[in-house]
């Protein structure tokens, strides 16, 4: 634990080859976006196969789980400007995670698909800090700016994605520039290549938690 960080504060511990163990969550909500009853400790599936998710049931062992793999990460680290007149836009690919809150938030902004995808001035200025400020990755960035964290609890499970983390520590060191432990998504499906952070691999094989 860092200097500075309460015991009673969310923290979140790997097992190796095992689960995410989440302490001192403030809430949780599931991917129906229900709560759902937290406990002091919380062992969350990170290998995709448990009958129990978003708590792990100990499939893992049968499955093989490995923390760390050496599959490639999904996307290259590096921050692509979209330069507006009044605001730019940062955009670091292998930290998205597919979220798509961008889109949702501002899609006269946001187009994938597009080149280019981003444009910044088609939005009302008020809107980007909103859009950065939801992305639960933290792939999106205003320049000048840094991060802008929500005011979540601790996890938030997306449905057939990744687990959306806010203020919890991790003993796991940041892989790509940009990235904030203050908020940060952690993979569930267990195919990331930047485990255990989630690379957007989900999205890419097009994992369902149902399978």
């Amino acid at each position: 634990m860092p200097d500075g960080q309460d015991r009673e504060s969310p923290i979140i511990e790997e097992r190796e080859d095992g689960p995410l163990v989440v302490k001192n969550a403030t809430g949780m909500i599931g991917p129906d976006g229900q709560p759902i009853e937290v406990k002091p400790v919380m062992a969350l599936c990170r290998c995709g196969r448990s009958s129990d998710k978003p708590f792990c049931d100990g499939t893992h062992e049968k499955a093989g789980f490995k923390s760390r793999t050496e599959n490639e990460p999904s996307g290259k680290d590096r921050w692509h400007r979209y330069e507006g007149e009044t605001q730019t836009v940062l955009y670091n690919p292998r930290v998205c995670s597919h979220a798509a809150q961008c889109v949702t938030l501002a899609p006269e902004s946001f187009h994938p698909g597009t080149q280019p995808w981003i444009t910044p001035d088609d939005a009302e200025d008020h809107k980007l800090p909103a859009v950065i400020r939801a992305c639960p990755s933290g792939a999106l960035q205003i320049e000048g700016g840094g991060q802008l964290i929500p005011e979540r609890v601790t996890v938030m499970v997306q449905e057939d994605g990744p687990y959306w983390i806010t203020g919890a520590w991790i003993d796991a060191p940041l892989p790509a520039e940009g990235m904030t432990k203050d908020k940060y998504v952690l993979c569930r499906c267990g195919l990331s290549g930047m485990k255990p952070y989630c690379d957007g691999t989900h999205y890419n094989e097009e994992w369902r938690e149902g399978e």
